[in-house]
């Protein structure tokens, strides 16, 4: 017993009967608390994290590999839409050209047709002149016959009563 003794006081005065003190009551609250189901908690907590993260990383990876097909694409798209606008512009500026051509040839039409009426406009106002002078030519000429011969104007008056005369009966 003496022994038993001892090795109780030589525990005693030691951090060894300290530090059982100490792992006994820690694995009492550990058993109370159930800190191996808490610890347990969070680790599954940090895996599934980590999956989770795998998964937004797969993820985000197709997106970026959509996003980098989407992109290799686009300078053939836009070439195509650069082809396609010019396709557009040489048909607008071919529809333009054709329009101001009819338009300009709708001009020439009208412009002829106005050049014609004016020169009939013209002719006639040459014809109504050239008559007038002539009408005055011949008044004057009679005028002058008239006034250089007496028996003239009274052959004339006898000639027009005879031709309504003629007309009446």
């Amino acid at each position: 017993m003496e022994s038993i003794r001892l090795i109780w006081e030589y525990i005693g005065r030691t951090n060894l009967f300290n530090f059982i003190i100490f792992l006994s009551v820690f694995i009492l609250i550990w058993k109370m608390a159930k800190l191996g189901d808490m610890l347990e908690k969070a680790k599954q907590s940090v895996i599934d994290h980590i999956e989770d993260s795998k998964t937004k990383k797969a993820d985000s990876e197709d997106h970026l590999k959509q996003i980098e097909e989407t992109v290799s694409h686009l300078g053939e798209e836009i070439e195509g839409l650069i082809k396609k606008s010019e396709d557009n512009a040489k048909l607008v500026g071919e529809k333009i050209l054709q329009d101001a051509g009819n338009m300009a040839e709708g001009i020439r039409d009208n412009a002829r047709k106005v050049v014609e009426n004016k020169s009939a406009l013209l002719k006639n106002d040459i014809l109504r002149r050239a008559s007038q002078a002539s009408i005055d030519v011949a008044r004057n000429h009679i005028i002058n016959e008239l006034r250089d011969n007496d028996g003239l104007h009274q052959k004339l008056i006898d000639e027009s009563i005879e031709a309504i005369n003629g007309i009446e009966g």
